[in-house]
């Protein structure tokens, strides 16, 4: 038997040879062909592939006769599975055959990767990670731990970490083949810079360089980070750019670390370049409007092209302008050995203003869809008071036309523009009329399609290149990308679409085909999920929408990735295939979760100005003054309570009008269900907004609620609260108002519904916002109270002329007391903090913040009502470029006593009568930020309240000392302004 072996060996180490080389070219094994096959074996007995998958690759029959091709193609195969790093084959004699053993080595594939130990911001882990150079499922090979340390101690040195030490771990999973590395970072301590080395030629004096980039601070050396030297480097390029040196270039060459004194020292290799300036001449042009147009600047080089383009930029600018003839060249003169100047030269021609656009010859679409799609714009009022045409829009314009004619079957259209001049007789005024030629529409006389095997024809359903339609070249990539979509979430990663167009039987007619490749299909071996720490897989899991056997749908993975964002626990969540090159039918997909920070904390600090109603110390401010409220906030939360997803939230809020201390647990996805939350709130509110009173609130309340669809969610609560007026700031005495000033315990059930439809809630300019909010307070739940609340509001946004928002919102609300006590007035039961209060920013600018409404008729201080309505109606359009808005508003509205009350009468019958109608019109101005609009609001109140009111002091008002306050005729005052964040609603 030793012998026979001595004689194999031979050919096994030809075989091992061969497939080292991924049996590439593997010769003829003459000694071994014509054997038998007695059995197959493979070394190691656990495999990475299943036994039915080695038994389809190395596909040997019993007693059959061994080939050298045959042996070839199957070492090929095994390698092409991607699951092996090498296969080597032995045969050893067995009976009158041989069995032939593969003796393999297992692919190991990059599974998470991690950065741990002592780092220091910056740089974060995510980028320390990132700079290994490691994905996901991708086989790790020798090279690729070193390739790794080499990228993280780049970065490392990039921020001044010269000394830092970094030490992998390797954790393999062997049932996955996978290998998770951990990355153990000792900072150290970061570099400070120092003066930098200036080579090249620099033009200016390398001192005043070097002192340009400003790498020392007021005290002490800044910090090698990139950051601070990129800014340095930009600093010195910014100066030569000063200084007309358009060409100048700062790169850094090389960084010197001393390790005695842990000093960074750059060398900044700087040519100056030749001074270039430009100027114009024809017209006058600010240098930012030069910077703004002409890519010299941006791109730090001169060459004609970029001189090219500036001209045409400021071409157009011109012709938006009005100047439709304007046309701009440029001449170059040299002016010294280091310097240059370009002259753009600028023949403005007559202003122009285009008064109107005409669409004519349009048959298929209507004018208006055109218009949609078109820059030019006839001049308006405010904004583009000369219109908006140059010829860079009419080229657009005509494009846009063309592509969407095309895109529905009108392969022959011709879009012309004509301009008329002195349109109408009136000298200036412009006409541009677009000519439509449309020509024949083209059809599809015939539909086929092929190759379609494992799919059904209900899933390739919503084609739009069918029999009868358009035929378009554009409709034929969305089948395109449809078709290969469909296919990829059905598991088919390697389909491909071709199509074939031929003449139809009758004129404009095309026979359509397309040809569908489907390749192998491809599915889910198993889900790997790793990275999670705290958080426990119950929480996942529900969130786990693919299983072994399922297809392999690059659709589903990323449906199952944004669910895994969605619970807020991860802050990233990196999803691959493993082996994705493998040829295999069943592959691991691949999640790793980065749990997010544990704790968030956010500070801030804002402020209101407008007329607040009162003062904390003087009776004589009923009707509200101008002030000033400054306030802070200071939030910590949480996050993943228990590993389960819940947050810990506690929330503050400090300012002279409210005092708010509130904390929350909140859990999402209660019971597993998509869209259903729970809360608990705790809340501590004390209340100086209205001004007539202080009120201090506490609260707790329980809230589930529930996403019914995308647009509308509904809210189911229980609330107990207990409130009382603080005696001491009450302007009105107790003695004459001792209902309203008791204290009282509330506890109610409630829910809510909510409907939004808004393209943008922070700044909409279409669809709808509806919300009823019902409420019932009664004994029987824990309170001392009895009374229905109910407050509905609708909003409507629709957009006007492509440009202009007219926007809408009304809102009603209704308080009803029941089961009151004998003998107490029904209007007077509900307690002053229950109350409604309005007026303001965001229900009515007529009024100061809460002083719509009833009064106190010996003080003239708003006690609150029992119902209220409003209604504002919005045109908000373009005023001052792209950044800022303007706003015409007409708000219309009141407190009222009760709902009988509420009346559309828009006088006041007398000083005590405030159930009527209050009317404001104003002019408003938005300024677009990242977190929505600044707004400034001016209103002019049509039909504001008077009332008798008191001027004096609160200790007048009770013991009249030294006099009795002074009652005198008041009024809240015709002009109200606000300014705040965020649209009025």
């Amino acid at each position: 038997m030793a012998n026979l072996r001595r004689l194999f060996r031979p050919f096994a180490y030809l075989f091992v040879c061969l497939a080292c080389s991924q049996a590439a070219d593997l010769p003829s094994a003459s000694g071994l062909e014509g054997k038998a096959v007695q059995a197959v074996q493979f070394d190691p007995p656990k495999q990475p592939l299943t036994p039915e998958q080695l038994a389809s690759i190395v596909g040997f029959k019993y007693n059959a006769a061994l080939g050298g091709d045959e042996l070839r193609t199957a070492i090929k195969k095994l390698y092409k599975t991607g699951r092996y790093s090498n296969v080597e084959v032995e045969a050893e004699p067995a009976g009158a055959g041989v069995t032939l053993i593969f003796r393999t080595e297992e692919q190991w594939f990059i599974g998470p990767v991690e950065v741990g130990g002592n780092t220091k911001y910056p740089p974060n882990r995510g980028q320390l990670a990132n700079a290994t150079r490691l994905e996901l499922g991708q086989p790790y090979t020798a090279d690729s731990l070193s390739t790794a340390l080499d990228g993280l101690q780049r970065l490392l040195q990039r921020d001044g970490f010269f000394e830092a030490t970094i030490q992998p771990k390797e954790q393999r999973d062997p049932d996955h083949q996978e290998i998770s590395l951990t990355f153990l970072v000792d900072a150290g301590k970061r570099a400070r810079l120092t003066t930098p080395i200036i080579t090249g030629d620099p033009k200016l004096p390398a001192e005043k360089v070097a002192s340009e980039t400003k790498y020392k601070g007021w005290f002490r050396w800044k910090q090698d980070t990139e950051e601070n030297v990129q800014s340095g480097l930009e600093r010195v390029r910014n100066k030569y750019v000063s200084q007309d040196r358009l060409t100048a270039t700062t790169t850094l060459e090389d960084m010197r670390y001393d390790k005695q004194t842990r000093r960074a020292q750059p060398t900044l290799k700087v040519n100056g370049g030749p001074k270039v300036k430009f100027t114009t001449d024809g017209a006058k042009v600010s240098k930012g409007k030069l910077k703004k147009y002409v890519p010299v600047f941006d791109e730090g080089t001169v060459n004609r092209d970029l001189v090219v383009e500036g001209a045409r930029n400021l071409r157009d600018y011109f012709q938006y302008q009005g100047y439709y003839e304007a046309e701009v060249d440029f001449e170059t003169k040299d002016e010294g050995p280091d310097q240059q100047r370009i002259t753009y030269v600028i023949n403005l021609g007559p202003r122009h203003k285009l008064v109107q656009v005409l669409i004519k010859g349009n048959k298929y679409f209507k004018t208006a869809d055109l218009r949609d799609r078109m820059f030019l714009q006839p001049a308006g009022f405010i904004r583009f008071r000369h219109g908006r045409y140059s010829a860079a829009f009419e080229r657009r314009d005509a494009d846009a036309i063309t592509a969407l004619y095309r895109a529905n079957g009108f392969r022959d259209v011709k879009v012309l523009f004509q301009v008329i001049d002195d349109y109408h007789g009136k000298t200036g005024d412009v006409a541009a009329t677009v000519v439509i030629e449309e020509g024949p529409q083209y059809v599809v006389s015939a539909f086929s399609m092929s190759g379609v095997k494992q799919l059904k024809p209900e899933d390739l359903a919503g084609l739009t290149t069918t029999e009868g339609q358009p035929y378009s070249e554009n409709n034929v990539a969305m089948d395109r990308d449809y078709i290969i979509t469909r296919y990829q979430s059905a598991g088919f990663p390697d389909a491909t679409f071709d199509y074939k167009e031929t003449p139809g039987p009758g004129p404009h007619q095309f026979k359509v085909q397309y040809f569908i490749t489907e390749g192998k299909r491809r599915y889910v071996r198993d889900v790997v999920l790793t990275g999670m720490k705290t958080t426990k897989m119950r929480v996942v899991k529900p969130n786990v929408m693919m299983e072994a056997g399922d297809p392999l749908s690059w659709t589903q993975m990323g449906i199952m990735q944004r669910r895994l964002y969605e619970l807020g626990v991860f802050d990233k969540v990196d999803m691959a295939i493993q082996n994705p090159d493998g040829d295999t039918d069943r592959k691991y997909v691949l999640y790793h979760l980065d749990e997010g920070h544990r704790y968030q904390m956010a500070v801030g600090i804002g402020a209101e100005v407008a007329r607040i109603g009162g003062s904390q110390t003087s009776l004589s401010n009923a009707a509200g003054q101008t002030g000033f409220a400054p306030r802070a906030s200071f939030e910590i939360s949480r996050l993943n309570m228990f590993g389960l997803g819940h947050s810990l939230n506690f929330k503050s809020r400090y300012s002279t009008l409210q005092r708010l201390g509130s904390l929350n647990y909140y859990a999402p996805r209660y019971h597993n269900v998509d869209g259903r939350n729970l809360s608990f709130t705790a809340l501590y509110d004390d209340t100086r907004d209205v001004r007539t009173f202080t009120a201090k609130r506490l609260e707790g309340s329980a809230q589930v609620s529930q996403k019914f669809t995308k647009a509308v969610t509904g809210l189911f609560r229980y609330t107990w609260r207990d409130v009382r007026v603080d005696s001491s700031t009450l302007k009105i005495s107790p003695l004459l108002i001792p209902q309203l000033s008791q204290p009282a315990q509330v506890a109610s059930v409630g829910s809510s519904l909510i409907q939004d439809r808004r393209d943008d809630p922070s700044n909409a300019h279409r669809g709808i916002y509806n919300s009823l909010d019902l409420a019932l307070a009664e004994r029987i739940f824990g309170g001392q109270k009895n009374f229905v609340h109910f407050l509905a509001r609708n909003s409507y946004y629709k957009t006007i002329r492509k440009t202009m928002v007219l926007a809408s919102n009304t809102e009603f609300g209704w308080l009803g007391p029941f089961h009151v006590p004998k003998g107490t007035d029904p209007t007077e039961y509900i307690p002053l903090p229950e109350r409604f209060y309005g007026g303001g920013s965001t229900t009515m600018r007529g009024f100061p913040d809460n002083q719509a409404g009833p009064r106190d008729a010996y003080t003239g201080f708003p006690v609150g009502g029992n119902a209220l309505f409003f209604h504002a109606t919005e045109l908000r359009f373009p005023l001052i470029g792209d950044n800022i808005d303007g706003v015409i508003f007409h708000d219309m509205g009141n407190i009222y006593s009760s709902i009988s009350k509420i009346s559309f009468r828009v006088s006041q019958k007398s000083l005590t009568d405030f159930d009527y109608m209050v009317h404001a019109a104003g002019f408003g101005i938005r300024y677009r930020t990242p977190v929505g609009p600044i707004r400034l609001d001016l209103a002019y109140s049509i039909n504001p309240p008077s009332f008798m009111g008191l001027k004096g002091t609160y200790d007048q008002l009770l013991f009249n000392v030294p006099t009795p306050p002074q009652r005198v005729l008041q009024s809240v005052s015709h002009f109200q302004f606000f300014f705040s964040i965020g649209q009025s609603f």
